[in-house]
């Protein structure tokens, strides 16, 4: 006999998930972990930016604008990296408000893979 007690708080929780035999558990769909497509972490890292940019100085806004521009998802994955990297480095230097652009450049490089 369990004397487990459960208290759930907010939306998307699903109590106690036990499990036995194979596989994986899945709740709220088939897709665990799924990767995006370059087109689509790189729309999200826009939108990351365009939240960032009112966080910044007039220059560093320039140069996060700069390294932004024309982010194609089709270029190589060389072609981006170095401007990918400048995008993380102006959101690392601004702190806890950057975190959200740092992991949308983390995820649109897993998204180009390797």
């Amino acid at each position: 006999m369990s004397s487990d007690q459960i208290h759930q708080y907010g939306s998307g929780n699903i109590g106690k998930a036990t499990h036995t035999g194979s596989g994986d558990i899945v709740v709220g769909g088939k897709t665990v972990g799924a990767a995006a497509t370059p087109a689509t972490a790189l729309d999200d890292l826009r939108s990351a930016i365009e939240g960032l940019r009112t966080h910044l100085d007039d220059t560093r806004r320039a140069e996060l604008d700069a390294a932004a521009e024309d982010l194609d998802p089709e270029a190589p994955r060389a072609e981006l990296e170095g401007r990918l990297t400048r995008i993380a480095g102006i959101a690392a230097l601004v702190g806890a408000v950057g975190g959200p652009v740092v992991a949308a450049v983390q995820a649109v490089l897993a998204a180009l893979g390797a």
